[in-house]
């Protein structure tokens, strides 16, 4: 059974349980709308992305941008061709806007606008991708082979269609005379995928010399194909916060010994039992507005069911929670989640470690802190211990300090927000079928880093990305379609082409 159907069943036995009346579930459906802008729509005029837009956009792909986690293995020269490619690739904007490097081959772009004073809007990218090896490729992932309208190669989605379609929008609206309202900056990290400080160091520039965004646009969100709750059209998910993310080192301690002679607390049997205590009990879930909204938007766009269950969540808030967090998919959408990553104990298959360990990769919902989290795996594992008939400090849980960690990152506005609705009459322009949501990102991007200096930081790719584009993120065969990506390119031209109206 797919999660959505699962969802489906167990949303039906919440209003059968919760006992609404007909009456009241045709009110609540009835205020149930899908939303729409506060204002105009905004195109992208005339421009239509043509096939040599396509071709620019392949040359990226073949410039093999890998990072490493080990930054000595990684081949530097293909990041080195990046910025004179582009250079050449995209001229008027080259000329136009002032170039500086952060780091290695981090880039950040000034545009300068008509009103230098104003507030500026940042646009973020990266241009480094995760490696190849190991998987299994129908084609080059390397070579931006076009087969059957779909481009294929690494980095198609993840993240040069949003560099590319940057430069193409800018590269046009340079060439028709141009001149956006405020600055416009360009951010782009050659480090993203392995958690870089490039991104921090950015923010640092922009802290020396007293610039404020208005507004930061990032990877994350979509324009989702296939969306859950059996909507039929697409609808553009925007990411107003991301979760938090830590990684959590739990070690067991015993007294060894040889394998024949096995006891109930042997370390690594205590580790299974504390290990399995903090997964089975992770944070509370809770319904957060933006989760409603989510909710609400998808829930408008469904059927009579959804329309009544999220029409009505004054009386199905507790059930549609408990549902949804029994569903791994929904689940991590509202609440603080534990995923068991790494386990090690003895060397040797005959020999009972006196130290097992296990690694949690934990993500923290955005009413909880990394310290919230931590407390509660310790609070398990001392109760662990305890039902063990153990001191607690046989277990100990520790923030694994050579992983990269953040907290949850701010909401960001988006009830009657201009800047919110400004993204959203873009997609309206662009993508009219859409529906338009807000939601909270699972996974981590560099914006996060913009937090500290902007209050509305966004995570929205303006591509379409069916629910199989989705799966190709990270893996072999990623592709876009030739379709999608010269779409994408007039959502970035409607969105900087009017930034008067933002």
């Amino acid at each position: 059974m797919h999660a959505s159907d699962v969802v489906l069943a167990g949303l039906g036995a919440v209003v059968a349980v919760a006992g609404v009346a007909a009456a009241a579930c045709a009110a609540g459906a009835s205020r149930l709308k899908p939303s729409a802008p506060a204002g105009a729509p905004v195109d992208a005029g005339g421009y239509r992305a043509d096939d040599a837009a396509v071709e620019r956009f392949r040359e990226l792909i073949r410039i093999p941008t890998v990072s490493r986690e080990d930054a000595s293995l990684r081949d530097d020269e293909p990041f080195r061709q990046w910025v004179p490619t582009l250079r050449r690739l995209y001229p008027r904007t080259f000329e136009a806007c002032e170039l500086t490097t952060i780091d290695d081959f981090g880039i950040l772009l000034r545009w300068p606008g008509a009103d230098p004073a104003a507030d500026p809007i940042v646009m973020m990218a990266h241009q480094d991708v995760v490696p190849v090896e190991g998987q299994d490729w129908e084609h080059d992932p390397f070579g931006a082979e076009v087969i059957d309208g779909q481009i294929w190669g690494r980095g198609t989605l993840d993240t040069k269609c949003i560099v590319g379609a940057f430069f193409e929008a800018a590269e046009h609206l340079i060439g028709q005379g141009y001149v956006p309202p405020r600055d416009v900056w360009y951010f782009s990290s050659d480090g993203e995928e392995v958690a870089a400080l490039t991104c921090a160091h950015a923010v640092d520039w922009f802290r020396e010399h007293d610039i404020h965004p208005y507004l930061v646009l990032d990877e994350g969100g979509a324009v989702a194909a296939d969306a859950p709750l059996g909507v039929a059209e697409p609808v553009a998910m925007v990411g107003v916060s991301e979760k938090g993310h830590v990684d959590l080192t739990v070690t067991a301690r015993a007294d060894g010994g040889h394998a024949s002679t096995p006891a109930a607390n042997d370390a690594c049997r205590l580790l299974a039992r504390v290990c399995e205590r903090i997964s089975a009990n992770p944070g509370k879930p809770v319904l957060t507005p933006a989760v409603e909204a989510t909710l609400s938007e998808l829930g408008a766009r469904s059927g009579a069911l959804y329309k009544a269950v999220f029409g009505n969540l004054w009386l199905t808030r507790p059930l549609v929670t408990k549902i949804m967090a029994g569903v791994p998919e929904t689940g991590a959408m509202i609440r603080t989640t534990y995923a068991l990553t790494q386990m090690e104990g003895s060397t040797a298959h005959n020999v009972l470690p006196p130290v097992a360990r296990a690694n949690f990769n934990v993500r923290v919902a955005p009413f909880e802190t990394i310290d919230d989290a931590v407390a509660r795996a310790r609070v398990l594992a001392a109760q662990e211990c305890e039902a063990s008939g153990l001191t607690p400090d046989h277990v100990t849980v520790e923030v694994n300090e050579a992983i990269p960690y953040t907290e949850p990152a701010p909401v960001s506005p988006f009830a009657h927000d201009a800047a919110f609705d400004y993204i959203h009459r873009c997609v309206a322009g662009v993508y009219p079928e859409a529906g338009f949501a807000p939601y909270v990102q699972n996974s981590c991007t560099d914006s996060r880093e913009f937090n500290a200096i902007c209050e509305r930081v966004y995570r929205f790719c303006g591509f379409v990305y069916s629910g199989e584009a989705r799966t190709l993120l990270h893996a072999p065969n990623e592709r876009i379609g030739v379709d999608v990506y010269k779409r994408g390119v007039e959502f970035y031209v409607a969105f900087l082409g009017h930034l008067a109206d933002l």
